[in-house]
């Protein structure tokens, strides 16, 4: 997405001559501190900044801005109360997971720069719903938040909406900082590219389609790149008995070629990255059990 800023040069010229006329000390500080002016910081925004921005360097924007919001897309803003539960849903299953495994500087270094929220879906012009996006390594898009109930919480909307999509879109940053092994490549030779969209998908159909295929799910014969993070991301957050009975309806063939996937997977994460993906499975399932024990209305 190209974004164009415009240089007021005039203005530039004028604030240096005030300062080159000018004797006293310009006062360090920014106006405009950690990106909001305090002035109209609330609550969240302070929670904002202790949880997110100052250990990780996160920026979680719940507010709607065109500058950011892919705009070829008709959408809604995020409500302010289901954004709080979806930030404390983030920060527990993903932020603290991943400090549970492997410790605070993982994220530290290798978190993307913005979490950005959107109250509504996006469609593409084939019909498609596009979960979230990570783009460059440094912004990651959670949509449909609105659709969330903070009074009863519906773990199957957290898991593939909001959860699913961060490990998701996390493990493109990783695969795009650190290669994978060409071999993945080479086990599915039948990535079916835009057409995706006509395979049938288990979670959305309760078809077998895309399992006997080798796939995970029907995004993940769209190309060999997405068929990794779904794996990992399903794995992760469905756990290893979905896992385990998603390999039994795909058959045979369709098992060995999600077997072999996984195991390169496991392979890289440990290699790459000294991340064991079982264990971060388990810790996800144990997090998932205690999301009842969470106050999502309050900013504790």
């Amino acid at each position: 997405m190209k974004k164009i800023y415009y240089l007021i040069t005039l203005l530039g010229v004028l604030v240096s001559l005030a300062a080159c006329n000018n004797d006293t000390d310009l006062d360090p500080r920014s106006i405009f501190p950690d990106g909001v002016d305090k002035a109209t910081q609330n609550d969240f925004d302070r929670w904002v900044l202790t949880n997110y921005t100052y250990p990780y360097n996160i920026q979680f924007e719940y507010r709607y801005s065109d500058k950011e919001a892919h705009v070829e897309y008709d959408v809604v803003p995020a409500e302010y109360d289901k954004s709080i539960a979806v930030a404390k849903l983030v920060k527990h299953l993903w932020v603290d997971a991943y400090n549970e495994l492997v410790g605070r500087d993982f994220l530290r270094q290798y978190s993307p720069r913005m979490i950005q929220l959107i109250g509504s879906a996006e469609y593409k012009e084939d019909g498609s719903e596009v979960l979230g996006t990570a783009e460059g390594g440094m912004k990651i898009f959670l949509n449909k938040v609105n659709l969330l109930d903070i009074e009863n919480p519906d773990l199957e909307i957290i898991k593939f909406y909001f959860i699913k999509t961060m490990y998701h879109e996390f493990g493109h940053i990783l695969q795009q900082t650190k290669n994978y092994s060409t071999d993945f490549n080479a086990i599915s030779t039948d990535y079916q590219g835009p057409s995706w969209v006509n395979v049938g998908d288990y979670e959305n159909s309760g078809s077998t389609e895309a399992l006997e295929m080798g796939f995970i799910s029907a995004y993940a014969s769209s190309e060999a790149g997405e068929d990794f993070v779904e794996i990992l991301s399903f794995y992760v957050v469905y756990g290893k008995e979905y896992w385990e009975n998603m390999l039994s309806l795909a058959g045979e063939s369709g098992a060995t070629k999600m077997l072999l996937k996984y195991a390169l997977i496991k392979d890289y994460l440990d290699i790459k990255w000294g991340i064991d993906i079982e264990k971060l499975e388990q810790i996800v399932q144990r997090r998932m059990g205690e999301i009842s024990e969470l106050n999502l209305e309050s900013l504790d």
